[in-house]
């Protein structure tokens, strides 16, 4: 017997995946981490003294027992010595950006609360990985904490008006609950403004919605070298204007009206970093809206690269933009129909709308059906019709054109619940799980039971919780790709609105880091799921005292063994389109 590791590092975690065969008796798996922390991360309480090299010795923990256990106080954790790891996939969130880290997974033998572990059929260390590092292509990626259905935070929250307390938090900067909500989105935006105006350089930036407290000061204090576009967010009525106030308060920048909406919304979220001579050396697009719900309450992503002719691309576009005031003329559309390149990243497309053709969806669309392993997404309401989602739907169904049951498909949609009978939907290996209005997923856990706590589902009068705008292609095979951007990826985006759509393809790592996000967004919701699909008594209330929860066990269903391995031969690499 031996057990195979994988390690995929993501920005501010990493995502482990491992595989062995049945063990007789085997009550789960504890994990321990290597780590040697960055200059930037709390040091860990339970660690081993630093070896030679820097690197201390940490036991994971988890926060679940045993069915039918001894009663623990809720938001207990225990040792995964103790309280072992029942599955083969494992998120590991007590790392940091910077750290470096590498893992070894144990069996743990014998009865609950006599386990031993198995240390000769320990698996070996893996390769030690750099969390949140910048890719070769000098990229980097970031992604924020806005679930608001979580433990950690249910028990941060006043039991009494929880969503009063939420919004006063978001709404203040320095608070610690807010920036740890913002993540590594707001750490990166804040010090990137911050930076660049120290440094005397000029910001363009393209947004839809501006209202968060901390980022219209850092913009304040460029003064008229900060220059921005700035449309009327998603309005009802011609006049009407949601930026109102970010408006005035930025009187003193260089600040450019876009009030396109209710006919079309100026949705573009980009931001590109130039010197004090205006040269562009970089560029920061994704799906995160400049507001304290983007930051803080929505799962959103960002991402920055550091090449000054894509960065050249974006700020010709602002200057477009610029350029056609309140308008979307016929000249706009014909020059957004074109890709734009940078010569020295290679695989790298750039799209902007509006256009004609939907010839951005149209490559993409290609892309997709192109999947040789899987397909992980996040997407935010792109629409009922001619969608990128409609296209991973067709490789997903059996009645699809395109059906493909190889192909691994996870991920999570999210519309407006006024819009659709079944607002959410997840796919589940391929399986399409809806989700009615009543349920709004991602669903919180309304009542506590055993490990857990009840939770806020989301803030009143808010309805993207997932607004993350994503797809990421093979991101083990031999052509990963990820698709992000402003971009909802459906025909309205394509035709109608100011977006951006950045497809990136080769870039391994990079594809990674989106690749184990996802799975922990898609994997929070799920979970929460299939609690109310149980009437918010689930049906699993802890660890099993026994070996059947394995793959491969003997009384096991094969189907469900053959589901488990193709979802491990994806996270390794060796899926079968590989």
């Amino acid at each position: 017997m031996s057990i195979e590791i994988v390690v995929r590092p993501s920005v501010d975690s990493v995502l482990i995946a491992w595989n062995v065969d049945f063990i007789a008796g085997c009550r789960g798996f504890a994990l321990t981490r290597r780590v040697k922390r960055g200059a930037a991360s709390p040091p860990s309480p339970t660690a081993t003294a630093p070896d030679a090299e820097g690197f201390a010795i940490e036991v994971v923990s988890s926060w679940v027992g045993f069915a039918g256990g001894p009663s623990v106080d809720s938001g207990t954790r225990k040792p995964t010595t103790e309280w072992p790891i029942q599955k083969y996939l494992w998120s590991d969130f007590m790392v940091d950006p910077g750290d470096q880290v590498a893992y070894r997974v144990t069996p743990m033998l014998g009865a609950a609360g006599a386990l031993t572990e198995d240390t000769a059929n320990a698996s070996a260390w893996s390769e030690v990985v750099e969390v949140g590092a910048e890719t070769a292509g000098r990229i980097s990626c970031s992604f924020n904490r806005g679930i608001v259905a979580s433990q950690w935070l249910a028990r941060l929250l006043p039991e009494a008006h929880p969503d009063q307390a939420l919004r006063e938090i978001i709404a203040t900067p320095g608070n610690k609950i807010r920036n740890f909500l913002g993540g590594p989105v707001r750490d990166r935006l804040t010090g990137l403004l911050a930076d660049t105006d120290k440094s005397g350089g000029h910001v363009f930036a393209a947004l839809f919605e501006l209202d968060d407290p901390e980022l219209i000061p850092l913009l304040q204090a460029f003064g008229t070298r900060a220059h921005i576009v700035l449309g009327n967010g998603s309005v009802k009525h011609k006049g009407d204007d949601e930026n109102a106030g970010a408006r005035a308060d930025l009187a003193m920048c260089d600040l450019h009206d876009r009030m396109t909406s209710p006919r079309a919304l100026a949705h573009n979220k980009f931001l590109v970093i130039c010197d004090a001579h205006q040269t562009p050396s970089a560029v920061w697009t994704g799906s995160t809206n400049w507001t304290k719900t983007g930051l803080c309450t929505q799962a959103n992503n960002a991402v920055l690269v550091r090449n000054p002719a894509l960065a050249h691309q974006y700020l010709e576009q602002w200057k477009t933009l610029v350029a056609c005031e309140d308008a979307s003329p016929a000249s706009l559309l014909t020059a957004n129909g074109m890709p734009r390149t940078a010569g020295d990243l290679a695989g790298t497309t750039l799209w902007f709308t509006p256009m004609h053709g939907q010839l951005d969806l149209e490559q993409a669309g290609e892309i997709i059906r192109g999947a040789k392993d899987g397909i992980l997404f996040l997407m935010f309401n792109p629409g009922p019709r001619g969608t990128l989602f409609n296209d991973i739907v067709d490789l997903a169904s059996p009645s699809g054109q395109h059906y493909d049951p190889d192909l691994y498909i996870q991920g999570v949609l999210n519309q407006d619940p006024g819009t659709a009978k079944n607002p959410v939907t997840l796919f589940n290996r391929g399986d399409r799980i809806d989700a009615n209005a009543d349920v709004v997923l991602p669903a919180a856990i309304k009542d506590p039971f055993a490990y857990w706590h009840d939770e806020l589902l989301k803030l009143p009068r808010t309805f993207a919780m997932v607004h993350s705008k994503v797809i990421v292609v093979d991101p083990y095979g031999e052509r990963p790709v990820v698709m992000t951007g402003s971009h909802n990826m459906g025909p309205k985006a394509s035709g109608v609105n100011d977006e951006n759509l950045l497809i990136i393809e080769g870039d391994r790592d990079l594809a990674s880091q989106y690749a184990g996000h996802i799975m922990q967004v898609y994997s929070q919701y799920r979970w929460r799921q299939s609690v109310q699909a149980e009437d918010g008594r689930p049906r699993w209330a802890g660890l099993a005292d026994d070996d059947s929860w394995q793959i491969g066990a003997p009384a096991s269903d094969a189907g469900a063994n053959r589901r488990r391995e193709r979802e491990l031969q994806f996270w390794f690499g060796t899926a079968t389109g590989s």
